[in-house]
């Protein structure tokens, strides 16, 4: 009764039920609704005082996203003795993920004169020996894990400050959220998202809703009103994919498999660009609602409400509504 492996398994089943009765991170998310209306009242305000205008929000918010994010990732997303098996992609993924995160960051911090505010070169040195010993402690009980993540954040940190060309909030948080995403799915238990089973349509559709407003947010944003297909073959176009995209849910309801969550994602995608491509005209709001409803479901999701903060502050910035019909359209 006192073996190790069976008084772990039994916390595991622990863990497992729990967490498969009862989304944590739905309860906070609701939770977290009264102060999310807060900082939709009163966050454009107090932004404001800090500097942010229209003309350096999309820095702002990549930066502070990924921050927040990297934080997040070597805080929570650690110890890899942990792993469900051997030939796990998990470290691997999120190595990158934290290279691409701390690219960002360190570009945008250099943009925003986040660097030079710093004046002390001892303060400068002591957050830079900081987030070194968090990723060192995220890495964990294993060497290579160790060495994984200080190479992932050493790397970033020299392009981030060398990088030339400017990072657009769209494309490269879009990336990284969805590669976040499908981390958390492929492997619930290490994130404490459910603990090895099958989870809940609750789970389900959290992950699809911050999938689908990724997808929606490029093609609004890369994909241009032509006006040119012609009526009849888009109505067969368009059911089409429909049907391939309802198939590829049921799917992934049943399997939550990495590659079907993509595949779905991609005949979406294909659908909306169909969309987008037919109509004569779009609004291109739709994209930085859409882009807004990402960080505010991922921050619900991973539970970090200030990312979800971040995304109703982006919200607030003169951005015109829209309706239910203009994304309906597109679907």
């Amino acid at each position: 009764m006192l073996d190790n492996m069976l008084i772990v398994s039994t916390a595991v089943s622990s863990f497992n039920n729990a967490a498969l009765v009862g989304p944590f991170f739905l309860v906070a998310g609701l939770f977290t609704l009264p102060l999310l209306f807060v900082i939709y009242v009163y966050g454009h305000d107090f932004v404001t005082k800090l500097g942010w205008n229209n003309s350096n929000l999309d820095n702002q918010i990549s930066f502070w996203t990924s921050f927040c994010l990297l934080l997040w990732l070597m805080l929570f997303g650690g110890n890899y003795a942990v792993m469900r098996d051997g030939i796990s992609l998990l470290p691997v993924l999120m190595a990158l993920i934290l290279f691409v995160l701390t690219i960002i960051a360190v570009q945008k911090s250099f943009q925003l004169n986040l660097v030079q505010k710093l004046k002390s070169k001892r303060l400068r040195f002591f957050v830079f020996i900081l987030l070194l010993l968090m990723a060192v402690c995220s890495g964990v009980w294993t060497w290579w894990g160790v060495l994984l993540q200080i190479s992932a954040l050493l790397c970033g940190m020299i392009i981030g400050s060398r990088l030339k060309r400017n990072i657009i909030l769209n494309p490269w948080v879009v990336f990284v959220l969805l590669m976040s995403v499908s981390v958390v799915l492929m492997q619930p238990e290490f994130f404490r998202f459910g603990q090895l089973g099958n989870l809940t349509i609750v789970h389900v559709l959290g992950v699809l809703f911050v999938g689908w407003c990724a997808i929606t947010a490029l093609v609004t944003k890369y994909t241009n009103a032509r006006g040119r297909i012609h009526h009849s073959a888009y109505i067969k176009l368009k059911w089409l994919f429909r049907i391939v995209s309802l198939l590829a849910f049921a799917l992934f309801v049943m399997t939550e498999s990495v590659p079907v969550f993509f595949g779905l994602l991609a005949s979406l995608g294909l659908l909306e660009m169909l969309s987008v491509y037919h109509s004569k005209h779009i609004s291109r709001n739709i994209c930085r609602w859409t882009l807004a409803w990402l960080l505010i479901g991922f921050g619900v999701i991973i539970i970090c409400p200030v990312i979800s903060a971040l995304g109703v502050i982006y919200m607030t910035f003169d951005h015109e509504s829209i309706s239910i019909k203009d994304v309906t359209n597109l679907l």
